[in-house]
């Protein structure tokens, strides 16, 4: 697959960032933070076009806040600036992602979610007796920004738009070195593509065909001695 290149002045077109405000307040547009982002809205997606064109633009801080889903989770909420300009970043790229995605990864993608993953196991599990069934500890917190960079540098040629990668990966820390937030949409994607390196080798390398991804949780009818020595189980 060829890198993609000559995407920020896509990124940063006056009608994306537009369209990308509008997704980042969804649902929240009673909120002061979008009233007032809304009522000088030429003037801050000027200023946000020239940011992320001249590289300028400075990601965070967050607000930080726990939910439970049912378990306890930590989400980092970026500010607005920073929702629209990953809205905006992803209108263009988020297409690129995909593609490197295989069919069997459910997490995040349009068509896919929860209830099909699960139909999908179900399907599989039929074939045999026994499955593999594994879960990444605390996964967005162990993503590793050096080798998440590295990856996103094989997908990706143009300079801006890995810059911008870069400050989006490097706002965030869990560990040092490590962590992706809860709470940033590109976080989605760059935990999806951060896997889907593990997904072609089991199917293409170890050649499992009865395999599903939900994120990080992960589940296969086949291969489990390939699949536990490649986790250290």
């Amino acid at each position: 697959m060829k890198r993609a290149g000559h995407l920020i002045e896509r990124i940063a077109d006056g009608d994306n960032l537009r369209l990308a405000f509008w997704k980042a307040s969804k649902g929240k547009r009673a909120r002061a933070d979008v009233l007032a982002f809304r009522d000088d809205l030429d003037c801050h997606l000027r200023c946000l076009r020239e940011a992320l064109l001249d590289g300028s633009h400075a990601w965070g801080p967050y607000s930080k806040f726990c939910v439970r889903d049912p378990k306890e989770r930590t989400i980092y909420a970026p500010p607005l600036r920073d929702q629209v300009a990953q809205h905006a970043i992803m209108n263009v790229c988020g297409e690129r992602f995909e593609r490197f995605q295989i069919h069997d990864s459910y997490a995040s993608r349009k068509g896919k979610g929860l209830d099909a993953a699960i139909a999908r196991s179900r399907r599989f599990a039929r074939h045999g007796d026994w499955y593999l069934k594994l879960d990444v500890r605390k996964y967005f917190d162990s993503v590793d920004h050096e080798t998440l960079q590295g990856l996103l540098r094989r997908q990706f040629k143009d300079v801006a738009v890995l810059s911008l990668f870069d400050g989006i990966i490097e706002s965030y820390v869990a560990t040092p070195g490590r962590g992706l937030p809860l709470g940033n949409l590109t976080s989605q994607f760059f935990a999806n593509h951060y896997l889907g390196v593990f997904d072609h080798f089991v199917k293409q390398t170890l050649g499992c065909r009865r395999y599903v991804r939900y994120m990080d949780d992960l589940r296969s009818e086949e291969h489990t001695s390939e699949l536990q020595s490649q986790f250290r189980i």
